[in-house]
């Protein structure tokens, strides 16, 4: 089972998890199943277990699911606050505006960790830089700089949560652009 399809697994996890559970708490739960299911998927496949390598690939995936969970839960706050502007005050009062705002704004925060410490990792590990290691350090980089630009606009700017579902959906496919490109080099 290769990288994507782990962290596929995982998110289709998160989803899973997130839409059954009916509880205040289902982020959270959903976010842990989704990482540990990752994680526990990465050191069950790989026999041969190196420090570098592996923290690379854990905080790569972990990147990669928590831009997942960045995404959904902007779209789903973005979806709520357009109902309470057109008047469907049905679950409004169960919809606490500024903690979804903080709390996107927590995992946003995670994600951009993740994916920094993904970069440093990467640049860590390698030493020779391949055409497939350019494109993904590239793509890599964009994604990177979007997600920073886009906490720093949530949290100094003011920006829009339109704008932020923008900024991370283009850095989710620069993300999965990089990783997928680098697997079609490699093999072909």
């Amino acid at each position: 089972m290769n990288f994507i399809t782990q962290v596929t697994i995982s998110i289709v996890l998160y989803f899973v998890a997130r839409i059954s559970i009916k509880r205040s708490s289902s982020l959270y739960i959903a976010s842990i199943i989704a990482t540990l299911s990752y994680i526990l998927m990465y050191l069950f496949l790989y026999q041969s277990i190196t420090l570098l390598p592996t923290i690379h690939f854990l905080v790569t995936g972990l990147s990669l699911i928590v831009l997942f969970i960045s995404y959904y839960e902007i779209v789903l706050l973005e979806r709520n606050v357009r109902k309470i502007k057109l008047g469907l005050f049905e679950n409004a009062e169960s919809f606490p505006i500024e903690r979804s705002y903080k709390l996107v704004f927590n995992i946003l925060g995670v994600g951009l960790l993740f994916l920094s410490l993904a970069l440093i990792s990467g640049f860590a590990i390698q030493s020779i830089f391949t055409n497939n290691l350019i494109i993904k350090t590239t793509f890599t980089i964009i994604a990177w700089f979007i997600y920073l630009i886009t906490l720093i606009g949530i949290k100094f700017l003011n920006f829009p949560i339109k704008y932020a579902t923008r900024g991370l959906f283009i850095s989710m496919w620069a993300v999965l652009f990089a990783y997928l490109a680098n697997s079609y080099l490699i093999y072909n």
